[in-house]
């Protein structure tokens, strides 16, 4: 019973390892079908796939670096410095690769391409100028023939020129014609779109500025007309006491003044009137002498 008990344990032990390992055999089964330098290359290259070649430095890696030295040779420096212009580093099935996105050394070529195959441990570059392609590729180890290198679909055109050529530099002529057909009609295009969107654009403005100064007109008279109307009003609520109060003032002054004046007057003139009136016997008698008493 115990030895029952003790197999049927191991059993279950060995079932979950064997799942387990199928679980994982999708993952590692490309690496571990590689030589031990293939399978340093894939745990090297896979996580990088979606980033920056040049922020990675990619081609600085050893790993890289050593094997594409020697197969570049004189077009080892002009192949990477047209690979760093890549966005990203793309995967298509077993390939992983780097495609150009344009040329800082127009004169020497105008792509690059480079791409690893994980099935066969190959390395090959691509470089190519006036619709001619050079290509460079690895052996496979271990293969008596040689084993042409597999391109992505970006890649495979340019790759073609380089077994026939003219049939690639007319495609690529053709292109450029039919670009000089439709950049003319796409420009004619834009200057319709514009000249139509002036069109409409244009009275559109002319009529929310006319809405805009009316209803300014509208808003600004009345309200200037108050504010003179204010204005007004208060001038004649200061001013118009202001100036009956000096008048005022100025009356009292003149009666506190003159009144006095005028009376002081009348007394002298009546003064005078009197004395001219009194007989002249009376004025005689008050200018005798008096007489001198023993």
């Amino acid at each position: 019973m115990f030895t029952y008990v003790v197999n049927k344990c191991a059993a279950v032990r060995l079932s979950l390892l064997l799942i387990a390992a199928l679980l994982l055999s999708a993952c590692v089964a490309p690496a571990l079908l590689l030589s031990p330098q293939g399978q340093l290359m894939w745990a090297m290259i896979k996580p990088m796939v979606g980033l920056d070649p040049k922020e990675v430095n990619l081609f600085e890696q050893p790993l890289i670096k050593n094997r594409l030295e020697p197969l570049l040779g004189e077009h080892y420096q002009t192949a990477v410095s047209l690979l760093n212009t890549a966005d990203e580093i793309k995967q298509q099935g077993p390939l992983f690769y780097v495609a150009s996105n344009y040329t800082p050394l127009p004169q020497l070529a105008e792509k690059a391409g480079f791409v690893w195959n994980a099935e066969t441990n190959q390395m090959a570059v691509l470089i190519s100028k006036g619709g001619a392609t050079k290509i460079f590729a690895e052996a496979v180890e271990k293969k008596a023939k040689t084993v042409l290198p597999v391109w992505p679909d970006e890649l495979v055109d340019y790759a073609k020129m380089a077994s026939n050529p003219e049939k690639l530099l007319q495609q690529q002529l053709e292109q450029q014609k039919q670009q000089l057909l439709e950049q003319p009609q796409q420009q004619l295009q834009q200057a319709i779109e514009a000249q139509k969107q002036q069109l409409i654009d244009a009275p559109k403005q002319q009529f929310k500025q006319a809405i805009d100064a009316q209803k300014q007109q509208l808003i600004e008279a009345p309200k200037q007309q108050l504010e003179q109307a204010i204005d007004a009003q208060k001038q004649q609520l200061i001013e118009a006491p202001k100036q009956q109060l000096e008048q005022a003032i100025d009356t009292q002054k003149q009666q506190l003044i003159d009144a006095p004046k005028q009376q002081l007057q009348q007394a002298i003139e009546a003064q005078q009137q009197q004395l001219s009136e009194q007989p002249e016997p009376q004025l005689k008698k008050l200018a005798a002498p008096v007489p001198k008493q023993d």
